[in-house]
């Protein structure tokens, strides 16, 4: 299936939301095990702090987006940081054109849930990791809530996408969230790597295409294409019902 949309929505979004680095970093590091690779993928390289982080990981860093806007904020990032060990290409995860086997390190956060065809993407992921090596896997956690959230994204996406009425949307959120900050006494939706609220609530109700998945479906996913897995995050998200997991998975020898 085209994944243009996903395109066309992302080529407007990560150029203006890029996360800050030193949160982003913290993050990584404190997910992934290792600290020396020979060649990692970025699937899905977005803003591009996820590929520089990656590049001081591993000698050589393959960064794949669908988006070429992406790929061009992507490459602003590698050379504000400095970093020359990146290789860019602007192609579909869905029929992603590298070597099976080739990375020991495979980096997918928050990316495969929203092509039309997920599970496509994640395959070619595990395909093109090495034995030995490892995938980490971000997804949205399917919850009694997640259809819910289907409806509120697809009304958004129908009704509420001119500009006017989008900022309406964005900026009602931001205004709802500090409501609730103020009368819960705690923060609950700003993540310390993202920009704004409403870059949050952009990114979770207008992209046009989004899939929920359980831990469990994932694990077994990993194991059906010779993996070892495990869930080592299973709540990051601002709500209960709008969260993401990651599942680590160790390709078999």
């Amino acid at each position: 299936m085209s994944n243009d949309r996903t395109q066309d929505f992302y080529d407007e979004f990560w150029p203006k939301n890029v996360p800050h680095y030193d949160e982003t970093k913290k993050y990584m590091l404190d997910t992934i095990t290792g600290r020396s690779y020979k060649q990692a993928m970025d699937g899905g390289c977005g803003h591009g702090i996820c590929s520089v982080v990656l590049s001081e990981l591993a000698e050589k860093v393959f960064a794949v987006d669908v988006s070429k806007n992406c790929v061009d904020t992507a490459r602003r990032q590698a050379a504000e940081f400095k970093r020359t060990n990146i290789e860019f290409s602007v192609q579909d995860l869905q029929e992603l054109d590298a070597p099976t086997g080739q990375f020991d390190l495979v980096w997918c956060w928050g990316v495969a849930m929203m092509a039309p065809d997920p599970i496509k993407v994640m395959n070619h992921l595990m395909r093109v990791t090495r034995p030995g090596g490892e995938v980490y896997l971000g997804l949205y956690l399917k919850t009694w809530l997640s259809p819910v959230h289907q409806g509120v994204r697809y009304f958004c996406r129908a009704f509420m996408n001119t500009t006017r009425r989008k900022k309406f949307v964005l900026d009602g959120f931001a205004k709802l969230t500090n409501v609730i900050v103020k009368l819960r006494g705690k923060e609950i939706n700003v993540r310390a790597d993202n920009v704004s609220i409403q870059a949050q609530v952009d990114d979770w109700y207008y992209p046009p295409y989004k899939t929920f998945y359980s831990i469990e479906e994932i694990i077994a996913l990993f194991e059906r294409n010779g993996f070892i897995a495990e869930c080592i995050q299973d709540r990051l998200g601002r709500m209960k019902s709008a969260t993401i997991f990651v599942v680590r998975g160790v390709k078999k020898p």
